[in-house]
């Protein structure tokens, strides 16, 4: 929980009722602290750093190399003063190709008691990233379905991170997300068939209803058919089309909502919540 001191607590306070965007000024130092630590080791820059987080982030201008690494580190520490937005950038690079897992939760207890926005979640390859902070235990749910279904987890993490890291990008999120339902769904649903869409499974779900069972009283197999659906037709820009009223790819807004949908069928399928009578 973020820490609230006493002479705020039962008052409102902006700055403790809403997440913070950006790097607010009372974090500002914090997390040029935590960069600093980033690019230098014991009191040198490292230069290999500083030059691959420029060419990444495509610096422009470049930073200040007057004397070398020094000078470098100096014009970071500056600019993220100036362009807090490219401070956020730097500090999701550094996540991806710098940090330990101890200095990446250094920074997320930062991010945490400073109540920002943003927080550290996992990415590929036991690597961390900047994504906007969940409401509710979406990145331990997202966790929990590593244990049941790797490869479901793997497609749901993915979907996570093109929805709600620095650069989104929705239909990538839309389509991992069905892409986790298909891969929890199968052994479930439609075990003997390893290429079978989410369609088919929606089909079998239907087509002999009375094969399933789900755990919750009133609510029949066909009520999880009709979710998987939802997120299955709505999916608009997975097949190509000369309609030109058919948009190129989904809005954010459908790309989140298919992804707590995915999310919840995740856990019904990989959790067995539905299986065979």
């Amino acid at each position: 929980m973020p820490y609230r001191p006493p002479s705020r607590r039962g008052k409102a306070d902006h700055l403790f009722d809403e997440l913070q965007e950006g790097i607010p000024d009372y974090l500002l130092e914090p997390v040029q602290d935590w960069i600093d630590a980033q690019v230098t080791s014991a009191r040198h820059p490292q230069d290999v750093t500083l030059r691959t987080l420029q060419s990444a982030l495509r610096l422009q201008p470049p930073l200040a190399w007057g004397v070398g690494g020094r000078s470098a580190a100096r014009s970071l520490h500056e600019r993220v003063a100036r362009e807090r937005e490219l401070g956020l950038d730097v500090l999701d690079f550094l996540l991806h190709f710098s940090a330990s897992a101890a200095e990446a939760k250094g920074l997320q207890t930062r991010l945490l008691v400073g109540g920002s926005a943003w927080e550290v979640t996992p990415a590929e390859q036991g690597r961390n990233q900047l994504t906007r902070r969940a409401v509710g235990p979406v990145v331990e749910s997202i966790e929990a379905i590593r244990s049941v279904s790797g490869r479901a987890h793997h497609h749901l993490a993915t979907a996570w991170s093109n929805l709600a890291g620095r650069n989104p990008d929705p239909s990538t999120a839309y389509r991992e997300s069905v892409r986790a339902v298909e891969a929890a769904a199968k052994p479930v649903v439609t075990p003997n068939d390893n290429l079978a869409t989410l369609g088919k499974i929606i089909r079998a779900l239907r087509d002999k209803p009375k094969k399933w069972t789900y755990v919750l009283e009133g609510t029949a197999p066909e009520d999880v058919a009709a979710m998987a659906e939802s997120i299955w037709t709505g999916q608009l820009d997975r097949h190509g089309t000369d309609d030109e009223s058919v948009p190129l790819t989904v809005s954010q807004e459908q790309a989140d909502a298919a992804f707590y949908v995915s999310l919840a069928l995740t856990r019904i399928f990989a959790g067995r919540l539905l299986d065979t009578a």
